[in-house]
């Protein structure tokens, strides 16, 4: 494992911010990015790198996440224990691809925590997590079975749900239910669940927190009630109104489309159950027009790629980006979609998402430059850099 402390040389560096510049050195301590100037820097550091040839940038961040659960299908309900393993493989592959930090949205107990600890505390190497914990949901509203999820009924009992989670557990963020899932059969998707007073109690303790809120939705009425409530990020988002993107951009609140899971579903059509559900139940033809009106209007929007659902595979989540370019982002509004915006969506950009003086050192090194081909990052990652460290496989 190379140094923590050292200097690189990058012929093009992408910022995350929407800045690329030419043959930049940047100096690095400790895991903080200290120096970065177009001259020769003025400390010494014990080794240099020289990526000339290269293009340098921000770690990816996928802000929406299942690390518990194999994509492949099990055919047996593993242990909680047996998840949290499976868990730091799913991010280690994650990390292997180039994604230095995953939101977690929604696990089971304290699975998804106790991962998270154990990267932090360097007992696996694993990318940054960032966990809410178990989502918040109506009684049954995503499972049939009793205490799968953390359910909840009436205002109260939602605040005291959403306590619990960021006071015991330290969740770095809130997940809620505000509609019915895909690949929950015995819902549908666009039936509104959490009531307006139940989010909104959930918000305001989670802000109280200074963490955000996201809410998984479909439908109008239940993205109209997630932005009543108060909720910083729309997920999957299908059937945004004209007056919702409005709202949202002018409010300053993020769209996380998930992308992959979508596309990755519509390669499986005719399996059956989730894959089948997502064409039968109307999601899948509003997706590519609900992004594109969403993309032109300006609104902000993030990488998350819902990797742990049904063959959506961690180790290509990049694959996220590469969708949003081919539904009318420029290759530059990916990459700020996989970076500052998703850092943006856990409130974490103050550390991470952009490469600047003070940010935590999470780079990745490309032979080819994304700008010209987003592909580029899947086919050309070199070097994964987490915290100063170069990732050995």
């Amino acid at each position: 494992m190379r140094s923590c402390s050292f200097e690189l040389f990058a012929g093009s560096l992408i910022t995350g911010d929407g800045e690329v510049k030419e043959n930049i050195h940047i100096g690095v301590t400790d895991g903080v990015i200290t120096e970065i100037s177009e001259n020769p820097l003025k400390r010494e550091y014990p080794e240099a790198y020289d990526f000339s040839m290269k293009t340098v940038m921000p770690g990816l961040i996928d802000a929406h996440v299942h690390i518990r659960y194999d994509p492949s299908g099990d055919p047996e309900q593993q242990s909680h224990e047996y998840q949290a393993l499976r868990g730091t493989e799913n991010a280690r592959k994650a990390l292997y691809s180039g994604v230095t930090s995953l939101g977690d949205a929604g696990a089971v107990g304290n699975l998804a925590f106790a991962v998270r600890n154990a990267i932090n505390n360097g007992v696996t190497v694993g990318p940054r997590l960032f966990v809410s914990g178990e989502m918040i949901t109506i009684t049954g509203g995503r499972s049939k079975t009793p205490g799968e999820r953390l359910e909840v009924n009436g205002a109260d009992s939602a605040r005291e749900a959403a306590r619990r989670l960021l006071m015991y557990h330290n969740a770095d963020y809130i997940k809620l239910g505000a509609t019915g899932a895909i690949s929950s059969a015995h819902t549908g998707p666009r039936h509104p669940q959490l009531t307006v007073d139940e989010m909104n109690a959930c918000c305001e303790e989670a802000h109280n927190c200074g963490k955000l809120v996201h809410s998984h939705c479909y439908g109008e009425k239940g993205i109209s009630n997630s932005l009543e409530a108060g909720c910083d990020v729309i997920v999957h988002g299908q059937t945004l109104t004209d007056a919702h993107i409005d709202y949202m951009r002018k409010n300053d609140l993020i769209l996380m489309p998930t992308l992959k899971a979508f596309c990755g579903h519509l390669d499986h059509v005719g399996e059956g159950g989730t894959h089948d559900r997502i064409v039968s139940t109307g999601i899948w033809e509003e997706t590519e027009p609900n992004f594109r009106r969403a993309h032109k209007a300006g609104l902000t929007i993030a990488m998350g790629t819902d990797a742990g659902m049904p063959d959506d595979h961690f180790g290509d989540n990049y694959r996220d980006l590469e969708y949003m370019v081919e539904w009318g982002m420029t290759p530059m509004e990916a990459v700020q979609a996989g970076t500052l915006n998703a850092a943006k969506s856990l409130a974490v950009e103050d550390n991470v998402g952009t490469i600047g003086v003070g940010k935590r050192a999470d780079l990745i090194v490309l032979g080819r430059n994304p700008l010209d081909d987003i592909r580029n990052i899947g086919k050309s990652l070199e070097e994964v850099i987490l915290n100063g460290v170069f990732i050995e496989k």
